[in-house]
C-alpha cells in the first residue's frame, strides 16, 4: 500500500536559544497510508495543534523530516511550500474561513483561480464536487445565507476542488451543532471509504474521533499510542473514552501545542 505521509523523528521547539525554550514535538515518527482516516487526539497542550501545522507546511520544523506523497517538504523554501500546500494539501478549518464577499461558487473554485486553472476546467470541477455534497442549488449563495451545515460543506468542497493528496481538519465540527457535526463526519467517512480520501484529523471530541479508521495519541509532545478501529464505532468510542482517561490520569511534562 502507497505511502502517503512519513514522519521521521521531527521536532519542534520554541524559543531562542539561550533563552527560555519549550519543546512542543519530540523525535516523533509515524506514517499513514494512502486511504487512511486518522485522527490526533491528546490533552490541551500536549503538541497535537503543532504536529498538525508542520504536516501543513505552516510551521517548519526544528528537526526531522516529513514526506507527502513521496515528496520530501523539509528542504523547501517558502514559494515551494506555497506551491505545494496550494497542489498537494486540502485544508477544513473549525471557522469555515469562506470569504463573505465571494458567492459559494467562488470560494469552492478559489484554488483552482490561484492557479491559474481555465474556467471551463473551474465549472467541471465545482459541478461535480457540490454535486459530491450536496450543494449545486447554493452556488450562487453568499455564506451569509448559509447555515453552519452548508457553509462547512462549502469548505469540504473548496478543499476537495483540486483532489489533493491529503485533506486536513482541524477542530471540523468545533462550530457546528451536534446534528451537523454528525452530517459533516459522515460525509468525511464516506469520502474516506468511498473515495480513498486520504484524510487527517485533530479533534479532541471522542465521539469524533469514532470516525477515523486509526488513532495518534499524542502526549507530552511524543507519540503515546495507537488505536485501531475493529469493531462497532461505539465500541471504538468506548475504546478512545477509555484511553482519554487514562492519559488524563498522567502528569504533563510541560509542552504545549
Amino acid at each position: 500500500m502507497k505511502s502517503i505521509l512519513q514522519a521521521s523523528k521531527i521536532s519542534k521547539t520554541y524559543g531562542m536559544k539561550g533563552a527560555a525554550t519549550y519543546t512542543a514535538i519530540q523525535d516523533l515518527s509515524f506514517s499513514m497510508n494512502e486511504g487512511e482516516f486518522i485522527g490526533i487526539m491528546g490533552p490541551s497542550g500536549s503538541g497535537k495543534t503543532t504536529l498538525l501545522n508542520m504536516v501543513a507546511t505552516l510551521d517548519p520544523m526544528t528537526s526531522g523530516e516529513i514526506s507527502i506523497d513521496g515528496v520530501s517538504i523539509s528542504s523547501m523554501n517558502e514559494d515551494q511550500l506555497s506551491d505545494f500546500r496550494s497542489e498537494k494539501l486540502g485544508f477544513i478549518f473549525q471557522d469555515f474561513n469562506l470569504l463573505e464577499n465571494m458567492t459559494v461558487f467562488e470560494n469552492i473554485s478559489l484554488p483552482l483561480s490561484l492557479q491559474n486553472t481555465k474556467l471551463e476546467k473551474i465549472q467541471a470541477s465545482v459541478s461535480q464536487v457540490s454535486r459530491l455534497l450536496g450543494i449545486s442549488d447554493l452556488t450562487e449563495k453568499y455564506p451569509a445565507e448559509l447555515s453552519g451545515g452548508q457553509k462547512q460543506r462549502t469548505a469540504i468542497a473548496r478543499a476537495l476542488i483540486h483532489q489533493p493528496a491529503l485533506l486536513l481538519a482541524d477542530e471540523p465540527t468545533g462550530a457546528l451543532d451536534s446534528r451537523n457535526a454528525a452530517t459533516l463526519l459522515e460525509t468525511l467517512a464516506d469520502l474516506n471509504e468511498d473515495r480513498k480520501v486520504s484524510i487527517m484529523m485533530v479533534t479532541h471530541d471522542p465521539r469524533s474521533a469514532s470516525y477515523c479508521s486509526r488513532l495518534l495519541f499524542i502526549k507530552d509532545g511524543k507519540l503515546d499510542r495507537e488505536l485501531r478501529s475493529r469493531g462497532s464505532r461505539e465500541e471504538f468510542h468506548q475504546e478512545i473514552l477509555t484511553v482519554l482517561g487514562d492519559l488524563d490520569r498522567r502528569p504533563v511534562a510541560g509542552v504545549r501545542a
